[in-house]
C-alpha cells in the first residue's frame, strides 16, 4: 500500500504536467476533457483489477475460490 505522501506527490505531479501540455500544445477545453476522461477510465481499470486480484488471493487463501 502507498502512503499518502507519495500519492499526493504523484496526484501533484500529474496535474502539474498535464497544465504544462494543455499550454505547451494549446489544447482546448473539450480536448483537455476527453484526454482526462481516457486517464480516468484507465486508472479505474488498474485500481479495480488490482483490488480484484487482491480478493482473488484471499479467497484462495481462505479456501473460497475456484483454482480453475
Amino acid at each position: 500500500m502507498q502512503s499518502p505522501e507519495v500519492v499526493t506527490k504523484v496526484a501533484t505531479t500529474a496535474t502539474y504536467s498535464g497544465s504544462t501540455v494543455a499550454v505547451y500544445f494549446g489544447l482546448s477545453a473539450n480536448e483537455i476533457a476527453a484526454f482526462g476522461g481516457l486517464i480516468v477510465a484507465v486508472l479505474g481499470l488498474l485500481v479495480t483489477w488490482y483490488y480484484k486480484a487482491q480478493s482473488l488471493k484471499v479467497l484462495r487463501r481462505n479456501g473460497g475460490g475456484d483454482d480453475e
